[in-house]
């Protein structure tokens, strides 16, 4: 799956063992923008052993930060299934905001490898 990105969405791309966003997210619909990738996702993670996840975000609103929490609780529950997940929180040294979000999102993993990283 890939979508490109737009003024309001993030490009997003997801194969059978990584996903990998970067943009901004605050789409006008967050379900019609959300649900196909959470899908996809699960459908990606049954098969596999591991999985990678590269998420580099310039902004979000708070209806994608609802996004996010079901996003990570996706991963965090392959993991406590035994799934190796490795996710990069990725974001700009300049960029106080999303590397609090980061942080925020990580309180949250215990099983999956989270990492933040300045770029």
């Amino acid at each position: 799956m890939h979508l490109e990105a737009t003024n309001r969405t993030p490009e997003v791309s997801i194969s059978e063992s990584s996903l990998e966003m970067k943009g901004e997210c605050y789409p006008e619909d967050i379900s019609a923008f959300s649900e196909p990738i959470l899908e996809s996702l699960e459908e990606k993670l049954e098969p596999c052993d591991s999985f990678s996840v590269s998420l580099e975000l310039r902004y979000f609103n708070s209806s994608s930060a609802k996004f996010f929490f079901d996003f990570f609780e996706v991963l965090e529950q392959a993991a406590e299934d035994g799934k190796s997940i490795s996710i990069e929180w990725r974001y700009r040294s300049s960029d106080n905001s999303m590397k609090e979000a980061g942080e925020d999102f990580e309180e949250d993993m215990e099983k999956a490898d989270y990492k933040l990283v300045e770029i």
